[in-house]
């Protein structure tokens, strides 16, 4: 009888040990940003997107969401702005986040047809603070780790006078934000990832007529450098 126990409780404690393995919940990651988030520009963003390749590099223990959305900009008095999508990436509850937002916000005084962000630049730093403070409310205390936006290339193949030219204007300010990032990162003690210095001055990597987008290659480039990073 004793023995009958004894093995019926070793069984018990088996099964309990496996079906907690089993039933491991895996790592969610949450990628916010705008369209090269999203995966602008490709025919399968769904397979090809930097968020898409990166659940590929890191495995079957993690769970990458897409949050990505065009136009999306930091700052607040943008539209769409990240700050209404914030509810969504709460409830995701994610253990790991992922910010890379700034392109969007280049635009404005005349630069995106109407569009007004840059008139409100004084308001970036600040704005990414509040967005990092909020983030860290959430209950699974998330890892969170922001990017410097991925270039403008002017390199890129088939790119017309306007865009040439709007982009001339744009990339010495997302140069600014790019140190307002990197300011934000050390004030708040959050990772920080280059996604500009490794793909600048890289045609290849972008899409041709377009400069600003990366191509299949380009988003897999970038899935790479934040897998090196948070891995």
């Amino acid at each position: 009888m004793v023995k009958s126990i004894c093995f019926f409780v070793v069984i018990s404690l088996t099964s309990l040990f496996l079906l907690g393995c089993y039933s491991k919940k895996p790592i969610k990651v949450a990628c916010v940003g705008d369209s090269i988030t999203f995966g602008a520009r490709l025919e399968y963003p769904e397979k090809d997107s930097y968020p898409a390749k990166l659940q590929d590099h890191l495995g079957k223990e993690y769970d990458v969401v897409n949050f990505g959305i065009s136009s999306l900009t930091l700052i607040r008095k943008g539209q769409p702005t990240v700050w209404n999508q914030l509810p969504q990436i709460k409830q995701a509850e994610p253990n790991i986040v992922i910010i890379s937002l700034g392109t969007n916000d280049t635009c404005g005084m005349g630069t995106c047809g109407d569009r007004k962000c840059w008139e409100f630049i004084d308001e970036y730093e600040n704005d990414y603070i509040d967005l990092i403070n909020e983030l860290k409310t959430i209950p699974s205390h998330p890892e969170i780790w922001i990017c410097a936006p991925t270039p403008m290339v002017l390199e890129t193949p088939g790119l017309n006078t306007e865009r040439i030219e709007g982009l001339t204007i744009r990339k010495p300010r997302l140069q600014k934000l790019i140190g307002f990032i990197k300011n934000v990162a050390k004030k708040q003690g959050v990772g920080f990832i280059d996604l500009n210095t490794p793909l600048a001055g890289k045609p290849e990597l972008f899409t041709e007529n377009d400069g600003v987008h990366p191509n299949k290659k380009g988003y897999n480039t970038i899935a790479k450098l934040v897998f090196q990073a948070i891995n």
